[in-house]
């Protein structure tokens, strides 16, 4: 079934101005958006429309982002892929892309080609007039977000995760892990698919932390006690933040 020409043309007029957005507009844009949030966007890194930084963030080279909020001071490694995702504070995230959109596998649908079940006609084109199979699956669907990671998370590089995805607070997921399932706050997660394989700290301690939840703190707060975070002989540390005002 061929292109019609109306469409074909539209499309074409609309590649021609991304391709000119992308190489004498958007190098400005970029420019104002790192002296407005305090923030490092790499070479070659592009922030589609919806993106957000808190501030202080980096953006790795070569990173893509569409529709992403980012926390205060996380850093994003270089071409990662990420599209939909709410990002915490603090986080430091070596590499990932997220996954988005879903197939039906078990019995939805006789064929998996969205052709088949979806009016979108992302492909160019449809055979139905109504949608008969849920495709996206959110996190936040409130707001739209795909995937939420928390705070203080660390995400090693070549990891995958899958739409409606909550990373917890806290968690860490190993290098080339592909996240199908929520991971615990604080929890340790690797392999493909990702399980648990370990805790950062103790039960007790990981409830005081969440308690806590110092990335919320004004930077103020966290500058004057940051020597703390990098001494936590037998857990004193956390006990000692826990009783601390802001």
């Amino acid at each position: 079934m061929m292109e019609p020409t109306l469409s074909f043309c539209r499309r074409k007029i609309r590649d021609t101005g991304s391709y000119i957005y992308r190489g004498l507009v958007y190098p400005f844009v970029k420019m104002a958006m790192e002296r407005r949030c305090d923030s490092i966007i790499g070479k070659g890194a592009y922030l589609y429309k919806g993106c957000f930084l808190e501030g202080r963030d980096y953006i790795g080279d070569k990173a893509d982002l569409a529709n992403v909020r980012i926390g205060r001071s996380t850093y994003i490694g270089p071409q990662s892929n990420i599209s939909n995702a709410r990002i915490g504070r603090y986080c430091c995230i070596a590499g990932l892309e997220t996954a988005e959109g879903r197939h039906p596998v078990k019995g939805e649908c006789l064929a998996v080609h969205p052709a088949f079940y979806s009016t979108s006609a992302q492909y160019g084109y449809t055979y139905v007039r109504e949608d008969s199979f849920e495709e996206m699956k959110y996190a936040d669907s409130q707001n739209g977000y795909s995937i939420v990671i928390g705070n203080d998370v660390w995400i090693g590089r070549g990891v995958m995760i899958l739409d409606g995805i909550t990373v917890g607070d806290g968690a860490v997921v190993g290098a080339n892990s592909l996240v199908t399932s929520d991971i615990e706050p604080y929890a340790i997660y690797a392999g493909s698919p990702a399980r648990k394989v370990g805790e950062r700290f103790d039960a007790k301690t990981a409830e005081k932390l969440l308690k806590l939840r110092w990335w919320d703190k004004d930077e103020k707060w966290i500058a004057s006690n940051a020597e703390r975070f990098a001494n936590n002989t037998e857990n004193s540390a956390v006990d000692a933040l826990l009783k601390e005002k802001e």
